[in-house]
């Protein structure tokens, strides 16, 4: 018999027929030890390949049983026609893994920092380039290693950071500086070296940037729209009109929540009495219709919720009351 591989579908029809002889089993051990897996796409290791083309051939043999004289024949065909089944499986098998994992390999996300705070404490970051970041609680920061302080500098935040950032200049370059970019969601916070807060709750209606000292661009991807900040001001930007203002603010107190104050910087009556709730593990019910269109500035330290609860609704002639278990926002009688 000639020892250059038959054709495959020559052998399937063999295959069909039952018609295989022992020579071609040792042909196709042969044509598996030949087997070119490896093409460009290939993220398998040289020794992962031998490897597995090596359980091709125990697949294919491990069948191969002595059998009684009189069923020799049947059997033989039979182990035949199962080694080929086996082995066409194992070759698709392989050939779609590669190709899935090197398909992959192009798609894939990029593995990601990800910091995150889950606790009312808070939580003190120093980035890789020397920047300082606070998270308060509930929030989330993530970013690219691999990526972070090359060309720029793009962390991602959810919830609320106080930012504290360094300049870095590019390598090669004496005084070509990495832009540090903030994003949340549409709106992208560019510095260079400054201090700013950043508020960006998911669930909360509103994005604020606020800035303490230095300088700041915010673009808008959504609608192309880009404003500078200057120091002791702060952007109010909805998420719903994707439209924004910008305000004047105490810069002096826009920091104080990293002292352990809960603060509030314009923010919805709604949204800083489920602040509260969330920061002391309290329940609070209020009907939207009675917070609409209202807001509060404010800070606290070392108070209690009944206090600082009585204080946001005092504003705005509302306080709450407890109907058994429930904790409710009412109208002043």
């Amino acid at each position: 018999m000639k020892q250059s591989p038959s054709p495959v579908d020559e052998l399937i029809q063999r295959f069909r027929n039952n018609e295989c002889t022992p020579e071609e089993i040792k042909l196709l051990q042969q044509w598996v030890a030949q087997l070119d897996i490896a093409d460009e796409l290939t993220v398998l290791s040289p020794e992962q390949l031998d490897a597995v083309k090596s359980r091709m051939c125990q697949q294919l043999m491990s069948e191969r049983t002595v059998v009684p004289e009189r069923h020799r024949l049947p059997y033989r065909r039979f182990l035949v026609a199962a080694s080929w089944l086996v082995l066409a499986v194992s070759a698709i098998t392989v050939w779609y893994y590669i190709r899935s994992t090197s398909a992959g390999s192009h798609t894939q996300h990029p593995f990601l920092t990800v910091i995150e705070n889950n606790h009312t404490a808070i939580r003190r970051i120093t980035l890789p380039d020397g920047s300082q970041v606070c998270l308060n609680m509930y929030s989330r920061l993530e970013f690219d290693p691999k990526q972070f302080n090359r060309t720029e500098r793009l962390v991602k935040l959810s919830g609320e950071g106080f930012f504290e950032v360094v300049p870095s200049i590019k390598p090669g370059s004496t005084n070509k500086k990495i832009p540090f970019i903030v994003q949340t969601g549409s709106l992208r916070t560019r510095v260079l070296g400054t201090a700013f807060n950043i508020e960006a709750y998911e669930k909360e209606s509103e994005v604020r940037v606020s800035l303490v000292h230095g300088k700041i661009a915010l673009d808008d991807t959504a609608t192309d729209q880009t404003t500078v900040l200057s120091p002791n001001h702060a952007v109010r930007y909805s998420k719903q009109t994707q439209s924004w203002e910008v305000l004047s603010v105490d810069a002096a107190s826009i920091a104080l929540w990293t002292q352990g104050y809960l603060v509030f910087n314009e923010v919805p009556l709604q949204e800083a009495i489920e602040r509260i709730g969330n920061r002391y593990q309290v329940h609070i019910e209020c009907d939207p219709v009675l917070v609409k269109h209202k807001r509060i500035t404010a800070s606290f330290r070392n108070s209690t919720w009944p206090t600082i609860l009585t204080n946001v609704l005092f504003v705005h002639d509302l306080q709450y009351k407890k109907v058994g278990e429930r904790i409710v926002i009412v109208k002043k009688h």
